[in-house]
């Protein structure tokens, strides 16, 4: 096929791909991962004002467990901190956070196909850009408000452009792929695991490089480290949420969730993305380039991070930054099969890899008006320094009503009364679908005025306790 051809194609793509995140673009920061789109949002909200407060400006806050929004241990705010001068420039609305993850995801898309073209060929390049773009994991995490489409970013093109130095005839340079994979580690710290691959696709074999591979290996390295160090220090202990993660869920944990995380994977790429990258994977090794120890390093260790990692963190998006190398194995094994036969086969395949992703991602979109209107009544009916106590953890409240406050982290009738006595709140907000048994619902009421819809004023008990 031609260059201008290849154009065409590669333009259907990326529209194919806009297309297929655009569903549910306007919905509130409410549907599936409400929990980590409100958080990332309340970052943003909590830099307008002090946009060029540095590096205060980059230590994030969330609006949950105390009077004031608490400074905590998260990835490097990226998203946040775009988003909040997008609403600095052009004012609050949640559309301006789908839209700058969507743009991502495109420009993700973009890096899957120059990567895939200049190490295999322009059909593996189209193919692999066609199968990440009708992914269902790709789809739905190509259009939240979460650091995972910056992450996704960042990180496809470093390897490209890691890549692109290597074959280039400059030997200076390669500080920009490592900026762009230090900015992919702060953005989000599993894609750490690229930092082999880069290594080994940039200055394989090893020892004839050594000086570069140092000079590289620092600049990937120190922003990242220096950044979580800074911000490990400067937040509680009970807010050291990244290295909590680490020696908890992962290297404390001895729970391993089989069973969702072979649901969260069958799901997510679908069982004709799975096959076709097993093949690419058996294909490989018979693929005669430099790339070929990067490409076998890259999907051992998206196997040991699935086996060690996501398996002990039954979320989904922990599976995100696998995509990209299933995507471009998976093209792999198409392009083994001759071009028409073979583009005839991908084309039927591509189009019942999207028949699944839609009916599959269909209950993520789904959203809880209750939330909303609860949150509306608070900002317009309460003060705005007011303190709230939510019923249960879910935090998004806090976000749409503009306040702060505590939450609620056990279900015993008598514990969670005795916490609500002890939190400084103003209200307390009886969540949708409150995980609250009755016994503690007709304490607060037998206590307390429902004054609007699920929303108890704690104030009203201790005035007249007063009296």
């Amino acid at each position: 096929m031609g260059r201008g051809i290849n154009r065409l194609f590669l333009a259907g793509i990326l529209l194919m791909a806009l297309g297929l995140r655009l569903r549910g673009i306007t919905n509130p920061l409410l549907d599936d991962q409400a929990w980590r789109q409100a958080d990332t949002a309340s970052m943003a909200t909590h830099m307008l004002g002090h946009l060029l407060d540095f590096p205060k400006v980059f230590l994030p806050q969330l609006n949950y467990d105390g009077v004031i929004p608490q400074h905590v241990e998260l990835e490097f705010p990226f998203l946040p901190y775009v988003l909040a001068w997008t609403w600095t420039i052009v004012g609050w609305t949640d559309l301006w956070g789908r839209i700058w993850s969507v743009s991502l995801a495109l420009f993700t898309v973009l890096g899957i196909y120059d990567l895939g073209r200049r190490i295999f060929s322009e059909r593996v390049a189209l193919f692999a850009a066609a199968i990440y773009s009708l992914m269902p994991l790709s789809i739905y995490y190509g259009r939240v408000v979460m650091p995972e489409p910056m992450a996704q970013a960042w990180s496809i093109w470093a390897l490209a452009m890691v890549w692109r130095w290597r074959t280039s005839t400059k030997e200076t340079g390669s500080w920009q792929a490592g900026l762009l994979m230090a900015g992919a580690i702060l953005a989000k710290l599993p894609q750490l695991m690229l930092f082999p691959v880069a290594l080994l696709l940039g200055f394989w074999p090893l020892q004839e490089r050594v000086g570069q591979i140092i000079r590289y290996s620092l600049i990937v390295l120190i922003p990242p480290m220096v950044y979580y160090v800074w911000v490990h220090f400067n937040v509680d202990s009970s807010s050291q949420f990244v290295s909590g993660i680490l020696t908890e869920q992962v290297a404390g944990s001895a729970n391993i969730n089989w069973e969702v995380l072979g649901k969260n994977v069958e799901r997510g790429f679908t069982d004709i993305v799975l096959f076709l990258s097993g093949l690419g994977l058996l294909r490989l090794c018979f693929f005669r380039s430099p790339a070929r120890i990067a490409f076998g390093v890259w999907g051992g260790i998206s196997i040991l991070y699935i086996g060690i990692v996501c398996a002990r963190i039954p979320l989904d998006y922990y599976l995100v930054p696998v995509l990209p190398l299933v995507a471009l194995l998976s093209a792999y094994a198409i392009d083994g099969i001759t071009n028409l036969p073979g583009t005839v086969i991908g084309i039927v395949l591509l189009a019942l890899i999207n028949k699944g992703s839609y009916s599959d991602l269909t209950p993520k979109y789904q959203w809880n008006q209750e939330y909303l209107s609860q949150a509306h009544w608070i900002k317009d009916h309460t003060e705005i320094s007011s303190v709230l106590i939510l019923s249960d953890p879910p935090p998004m409240t806090f976000y749409y009503a503009k306040r702060v406050g505590f939450r609620l982290n056990t279900v015993d009738d008598q514990a969670s009364f005795n916490l609500l006595k002890q939190f400084p709140g103003d209200y307390l907000v009886r969540l949708p679908q409150s995980g609250q048994n009755e016994k503690f619902w007709k304490s607060v009421q037998s206590q307390y005025s429902e004054i609007g819809p699920g929303i108890y004023d704690l104030r009203l008990s201790s005035e007249l306790s007063k009296r």
